[in-house]
């Protein structure tokens, strides 16, 4: 990573590697199923893919909003007419 990358870049790799090991953590528990994997999954693979959920919403929303688009954000000039 480099100085001159966003932050809201670097939130947007770890939301892609969290949900990456979601879904390599539930192709084991697919493949070989047992009760305690299916109970690690359940606890931890899901705490995973809800932080991942949520830093990509964030990420995106911080790179929309640093575009402008959107109607609402503290980087907009308000101006009246």
């Amino acid at each position: 990573m480099t100085p001159q990358t966003p932050k809201r870049v670097s939130v947007l790799r770890i939301a892609v590697v969290l949900a990456a090991l979601f879904e390599l953590f539930a192709l084991v528990v697919l493949i070989g199923f047992t009760p305690i994997l299916f109970t690690l999954f359940m606890f931890v693979g899901e705490v995973v893919f809800a932080v991942a959920l949520l830093l990509l919403v964030g990420a995106v929303l911080a790179d929309l909003r640093a575009k402008q688009l959107l109607p609402w954000g503290a980087d907009q000039s308000r101006t009246s007419p």
